[in-house]
């Protein structure tokens, strides 16, 4: 156990706070009429309230996550007595995790709250709470190995009631989703070992790191061999490239590091050859 599982484990025996500290929700509304406008005016709150004030997990207990979740409303429809809104959603962490659904469909009341529920399936409230768990099961896999386990498989639970529901659209593609982002163990592993090096860093303990890079690398070379150009691990390391670019000198492997990431990650090389000194670029 590192030096973040370390404060984690202390901030959790202190704090009440919940897993989302900093969560910004947008709403595009341009596709709907001026009455749905109106009665969609409270989902914004009720989404962070959700975020912010579910206790998601007592294991980790102040995670501190910053959550961006933008809706773009794409129309309504009228199912029996309910009023039924689509949209597509974003979620995002700002640094390393970004989820795009295509399809959420939902009733939705002004003023109707949004809580999650462990056993019973609401639409939106659902959909909210998979993503979150997704998030976390990121989160967690960067502070344990293949520490977000239970929140995929809780993610999983959700997406297979929201299946067998009326309102499926968009369940078969996050059931996927947690399939695609368990199945990638290598990358999992990859982060883990970035964030070790990290906390190696910030320990003073260069060896350390240079130990936990190489295992980082080893890890994201089999899954670009298997996946090539993963679309979650490229997102990973486009939201750590900087800090991969400034790497301590004191780390012997820098320069073989620095020059294989250029390869797995063209994207982001310019960084890369930053960090090696080559200014031309």
């Amino acid at each position: 156990m590192r030096l973040r599982l370390v404060i984690l484990a202390l901030f959790s025996i202190s704090s009440l706070n919940a897993q989302f500290a900093n969560v910004r929700v947008t709403v595009d509304q341009m596709r709907l009429k001026e009455s749905d406008r109106r009665a969609t005016s409270t989902l914004a709150n009720e989404v962070i309230n959700l975020f912010k004030l579910t206790r998601w997990d007592e294991e980790y207990g102040d995670l501190d996550i910053s959550l961006n979740v933008q809706f773009i409303f794409e129309g309504v429809a009228d199912k029996g007595s309910e009023h039924l809104y689509s949209a597509q959603c974003l979620f995002s962490t700002g640094v390393d995790q970004r989820y795009f659904a295509k399809g959420i469909q939902f009733p939705y009341v002004m003023g109707q709250t949004v809580v999650p529920s462990p056993v019973v399936f609401e639409p939106l409230a659902s959909a909210m709470e998979f993503y979150a768990y997704i998030v976390l099961a990121g989160e967690a896999d960067t502070y344990e190995q293949f520490g977000g386990t239970r929140f995929y498989e809780k993610a999983r639970e959700i997406a297979l009631r929201g299946m067998s529901s009326q309102y499926r659209l968009g369940w078969r593609d996050r059931t996927e989703l947690v399939d695609l982002l368990t199945k990638y163990r290598e990358s999992r592993l990859a982060k883990f070992h970035f964030y070790d090096a990290m906390a190696y860093i910030e320990e003073g303990d260069p060896d350390g790191a240079d130990t936990a890079l190489k295992e980082m690398m080893k890890n994201l070379e089999m899954t670009f061999s298997k996946y090539p150009r993963e679309h979650y691990t490229i997102i990973f390391l486009t939201g750590h490239a900087e800090a991969l670019s400034r790497l301590p000198d004191g780390i012997s492997s820098k320069k073989t590091i620095l020059n294989k990431l250029s390869q797995l990650d063209p994207d982001n090389k310019a960084k890369y050859q930053l960090g090696l000194g080559d200014k031309s670029r």
